[in-house]
């Protein structure tokens, strides 16, 4: 499956540094391009016949799912807020089509941070593969064991997520989570997009204005892929054992 990069009308700066986007402080339903709050009724009759899909970056925001299916004559989505237990949003050692560093699940035991919960359809589903670069960037995984309670009282020991086939991006040798995800009892440091691209940009050696290093990375994509490929020499592994790649 070929990797599909949504376009985007923003400034290819602006696209980059404000990575994970907006993301809503409660559920909503992402319908015919635009979002709405929905009451617990609402989601549960539209979580029907579809798969629990766990978002930890962009994903959970309206603005990139509006990206990502504008080509779509119709779509639904219901997004439950949710907390998870025993893991936190990371970076990984990954740098988007667009120049930004993603976002990637990571077993931290202790931990606890906040993620979304995307139900999609079986036709939704085949785009977001392909948004995520399924079987080449990331494993579509199933995840068992978990603790996932939703804001509407509902724990999940089980649902689907990307994961990161190439692992964390190290700093200093530990993990990254990012500032703008909620999260409790995080054991490393959080920071933002800018600031970790600026770490990225540093660590690779390219003395340079960050829009400057911003504009190279997403005009060349060789050059970004050996760039990428220096963040995994020390990439940390995903470490939760009760997990499975999708066929």
């Amino acid at each position: 499956m070929s990797l599909f990069v949504p376009p985007a009308a923003m400034d290819p700066i602006e696209r980059a540094t404000t990575y994970p986007y907006h993301i809503p402080d409660h559920a909503f339903v992402f319908e015919h391009g635009r979002w709405h709050g929905a009451d617990t009724a609402r989601i549960a009759g539209l979580m029907r016949g579809r798969t629990p899909v766990i978002a930890c970056g962009s994903n959970r925001s309206p603005e990139q799912l509006a990206r990502k299916y504008a080509d779509f004559a119709e779509v639904v989505i219901p997004v439950e807020r949710a907390w998870l237990d025993d893991f936190d949003v990371v970076f990984a050692a990954h740098i988007t089509g667009y120049g930004s560093i993603a976002a990637n699940l990571q077993h931290v035991p202790g931990a606890r941070v906040e993620v979304s919960i995307t139900w999609l359809s079986d036709e939704l589903m085949e785009r977001m593969h392909a948004t995520e670069g399924r079987g080449a960037d990331y494993d579509y995984a199933r995840l068992d064991g978990l603790t996932l309670k939703t804001e509407h009282g509902e724990t999940r020991d089980t649902a689907f997520a990307y994961v990161y086939r190439q692992g964390s991006l190290a700093v200093s040798g530990d993990h990254a989570g990012l500032h703008e995800i909620l999260a409790e009892n995080r054991p490393h440091r959080s920071m933002r997009q800018r600031e970790v691209l600026d770490h990225v940009r540093e660590r690779i050696g390219r003395a340079c204005a960050l829009e400057d290093f911003i504009h190279e990375t997403i005009a060349d994509e060789g050059l970004r892929l050996a760039r990428e490929a220096l963040l995994q020499e020390d990439a940390i592994p995903f470490r939760w054992k009760h997990w499975s790649a999708v066929d």
